[in-house]
């Protein structure tokens, strides 16, 4: 839509240009998409009338088809620009199932006819000038050269007076540290294309991460906010972010169109916003553009920085949509939720097989679904994600995420604590706001001895991903580790109370009680992690431990009877058979349970030497030699 509209409206604290296509409220401009600065101007013109929605449809999109709800979408962005309440009424008032009406007072100004502009600011001389001319100039009686002087003097007083409030505006203004990017909402109205909403929004998250000295926030944490009806303030409160970047995606065919805004949280003000519509062809380019676009925007708010954004490979739309859903499927956390990502990002390579974020996706997927506790193809997984990791390397050596993967491949399964570290590092060194590989790296340091330096580390990731239960619950394990019992209690209480019903919190809540000599408090928290778990068998054999340092003999052996009907008759030899035997005094059991787990690389094995449950066995030398046999500091 191009308006021919002349004339200037006021409403409220704002003032409409449609033909220079702004909007200030005050002395301030209001940033809006294109779209829904059309859709203002119809509104405004037509002031006093409904609108049916066909009809504003056809007005703002005259070439193109767009569903009813991108119409919503953009009449939600003007509400919230213009302030319009809770659900709008004071200026845009909606009719159910019929349209929309602008029912604000508006003046209309003298129309003005065209001018210079001044380049410096983007706004025309005519719209500086607007008002002045019309209540003041008209009380007196000029000759043409007194009246061109005075006009002329009036600009230039009014445009120095606006750039240097710009300026000091500018000045006082808080810089943008950190963003989060809430997850963009499916306009479709098909559930089964919510993985490509949930691949655009890691895109951007991917994308803007690599900005230097901009920390942003993880999907995790954002996700939470997915269906949330809290305002931007609130939100960014709670994710300690200085701004939020907010949307909505909707695909119709073979067409697409994305809705991007950024917002300072504290003030709810609107910084950038555009809208972007393309063929499925172009998604790889569309995500670039979005992407870089907030950036740009983003970077003016810090300091200048050389660096240049990462630009994708053109991959084809096919592979890119197989790539999108095995993110979705992976961030499931589950194991068939890993075995799905795993189909997808085998698709994207077949058919592009340069396609090096697909096999580091598959990394991430195979890595994960090696260190699932009782997996019967660990080897066979870990082996895997390192193959991914190193192509994906290969093919793009810049890949955070690969590098991570292999990290993890090489700590949890190779035992090659110092070569991970150096992978740790490359990752994110590459992007500092993965919260993922602060901390899978705070494990590392854990395992090597270095625990000031590892609770630092999962302290980094919960800055990312605040709202993550898995790294908040890591936290409280590093402190417990690190033997700092009253700030892991602290800790893991608060973990509980932000996800109840997240089981491994209750878990190492229970190593906690457990460690301070508050066993009935130990064992409340064991029940339920057993519970939570659905009779987990190794979540039995933690209570059995517990029972057992409490001196109930009976509930301990009832607990070992369930493991064993889980295990054809048999308590598996692992980490937990090994801590429940300490528990008991039994330490040549323990220590032939800790051989088994050596023999079939358990995971947990890295973190022997920081687990305090094994601080009995220490002057052992069959332990001593086990910690020599990992690599981990005696």
């Amino acid at each position: 839509m191009s308006s021919e509209t002349k004339a200037v409206f006021e409403f409220g604290p704002f003032r409409l240009n449609p033909a220079e296509r702004l909007l200030y409220r005050g002395e301030s401009p209001v940033r809006l998409a294109p779209k829904a600065f059309d859709a203002l101007v119809v509104l405004v013109e037509n002031r006093g009338r409904l609108l049916e929605k066909d009809l504003l449809l056809r007005k703002v999109w005259p070439d193109t088809f767009v569903e009813e709800a991108n119409l919503a979408q953009h009449i939600s962005l003007l509400r919230k620009a213009l302030q319009d309440g809770e659900g709008g009424s004071r200026y845009i008032e909606t009719v159910p199932t019929r349209g929309y009406r602008f029912v604000g007072e508006v003046r209309e100004l003298a129309s003005i006819a065209p001018g210079p502009s001044v380049p410096s600011n983007g706004v025309s001389m005519q719209q500086e000038t607007l008002g002045i001319s019309e209540r003041v100039l008209p009380r007196y009686r000029f000759s043409s050269l007194t009246y061109a002087m005075v006009v002329l003097a009036l600009m230039l007083g009014v445009w120095f007076a606006r750039s240097a409030w710009k300026r000091l505006h500018k000045a006082g203004a808080e810089p943008i540290q950190s963003l989060a990017v809430l997850p963009l909402r499916n306009l479709s109205g098909d559930p089964a294309q919510e993985y490509f909403a949930d691949g655009m929004t890691e895109a951007l998250i991917t994308e803007l991460a690599k900005i230097p000295g901009l920390k942003v926030i993880s999907r995790t944490s954002i996700m939470q906010y997915a269906d949330s009806h809290k305002k931007l303030p609130q939100i960014a409160q709670e994710l300690g972010v200085d701004a939020i970047v907010e949307g909505a995606a909707v695909r119709s065919g073979n067409r697409f169109r994305i809705t991007a805004q950024l917002v300072r949280g504290a003030t709810d003000q609107h910084i950038w916003a555009e809208s972007y519509e393309r063929d499925l062809r172009d998604l790889v380019a569309l995500q670039d553009e979005v992407s870089r676009t907030i950036a740009r925007q983003i970077q003016k708010e810090l300091a200048p920085s050389d660096q240049p954004l990462a630009i994708s490979s053109a991959v084809s739309p096919q592979a890119r949509e197989d790539y999108l859903k095995g993110r979705y499927f992976w961030n499931l956390r589950s194991e068939s939720g890993y075995l799905k990502a795993i189909d997808y990002f085998q698709a994207a390579v077949t058919e592009y097989p340069q396609y090096a974020q697909a096999y580091a996706g598959a990394a991430d997927a195979y890595a994960l679904l090696g260190s699932l506790p009782d997996t019967k193809i660990r080897d066979t997984a870990m082996a895997k994600a390192k193959e991914m990791a190193l192509t994906a390397l290969k093919l793009d050596d810049s890949l955070a995420d690969a590098h991570a993967s292999l990290a993890f491949e090489e700590m949890h399964y190779e035992w090659k604590l110092p070569e991970a570290e150096q992978e740790f590092k490359r990752a994110l060194d590459l992007d500092p706001s993965y919260s993922t590989a602060h901390q899978w790296y705070a494990i590392d340091l854990a395992a090597l001895g270095r625990m000031d330096e590892a609770v630092a580390e999962v302290k980094r990731a919960r800055e990312t991903d605040p709202l993550s239960a898995i790294i908040n619950t890591d936290m409280a394990e590093m402190l417990y580790w690190a033997r700092r019992y009253d700030e892991a209690l602290q800790q893991a209480r608060a973990t509980i109370e932000m996800d109840p019903n997240f089981a491994h919190a209750h878990r190492v809540l229970e190593r906690i009680y457990d460690e301070k000599h508050m066993f009935p408090e130990a064992i409340a928290e064991g029940q339920r992690t057993v519970a939570l778990s659905g009779d987990d068998a190794w979540m039995l054999l933690e209570l059995a431990g517990t029972y057992a340092l409490a001196g109930k003999r009976k509930e301990m052996q009832d607990c070992v009877e369930k493991v064993k009907t889980k295990h054809d008759g048999a308590v598996p030899e692992g980490i937990g058979t090994a801590e429940m035997y300490v528990t008991l005094g039994e330490t040549d059991r323990a220590l032939r349970a800790l051989q088994s787990a050596y023999g079939r690389r358990d995971g947990g094995f890295i973190v022997l030497n920081a687990e305090p449950r094994f601080d009995s066995l220490r002057s052992d030398s069959r332990f001593q030699q086990l910690l020599q046999l990992v690599g981990l500091p005696r």
